[in-house]
């Protein structure tokens, strides 16, 4: 599983949304150890080795890459880039386990019943202590109001929604795009980053989805903008 690097600041909480996360005993611990002997073979000469761009995946650093996401993020990276010199080459009921032995060597705790791939999209990956706010340097999506911040270059977006991870955002999807339409207006106030390259001024004062990198904190929250497209209506300035 050479070159493990994850796709990726959740300040929406999403827990409430999900009925089971990874503290709800997801996985059983025979399939833990199937995972542990896949692993070792096809995964642990780079994880467990000298590859620099390939760290062990277990500790906080790894859990904050993938947490306040469906746990399928995680699986399908797994599925479609790992290992590193052969990605995809492994059964979907390995990389499963492979999931589980993951899960467990996290500190999450095993179940009855092996985890099933139907599952996954409905499980909230979180850290030990459940749900909370994201990490820096996440990729996300964000709802709201285009706003001139200034300058005619500097753009903010105001009654916004909280922001939801996502896998990738240089592009975005008609399922999303209507699923933003459909958001109600959040209370959050972003500053927005590069935007010489979204045509921003063509959509001032219109609903808009943005997908990007989320920094800052608090009321001094930004995105750096990797797509921006209509979203709706529901802004009138």
């Amino acid at each position: 599983m050479c070159g493990f690097i994850a796709a990726a600041l959740f300040l929406g909480i999403p827990g409430d949304s999900f009925a089971t996360t990874v503290l709800d005993k997801v996985y059983s611990a025979p399939q833990a150890e199937r995972g542990g002997e896949a692993y070792q073979a096809h995964c642990a000469k780079c994880h467990e080795g000298a590859e620099p761009d390939a760290p062990a995946p277990k500790g906080q650093p790894f859990v904050d890459r993938w947490r306040e996401a469906p746990l399928d993020f995680l699986f399908t990276h797994i599925r479609t880039k790992m290992p590193g010199d052969a990605p995809g080459t492994l059964s979907r009921s390995v990389y499963l386990d492979i999931l589980a032995y993951l899960l467990r060597e996290n500190g999450y705790p095993p179940g009855s019943a092996d985890l099933s791939a139907d599952q996954l999209g409905s499980i909230l990956l979180t850290g030990p202590e459940g749900p909370r706010s994201l990490p820096p340097d996440s990729l996300v999506r964000v709802v709201g109001c285009l706003t001139a911040a200034g300058s005619s270059d500097e753009w903010k977006l105001t009654e916004a929604t909280p922001p939801i991870r996502v896998r990738e955002a240089d592009q975005t999807t008609a399922e999303e795009t209507a699923k933003s339409a459909a958001t109600p207006p959040g209370s959050a106030t972003y500053i927005l980053r590069n935007t010489d390259d979204q045509h921003a001024d063509t959509m001032k004062g219109q609903r808009v989805q943005v997908k990007g990198v989320l920094g800052g904190s608090g009321d001094k929250m930004s995105v750096s903008v990797q797509s921006l497209v209509h979203a709706g209506a529901g802004c009138d300035k």
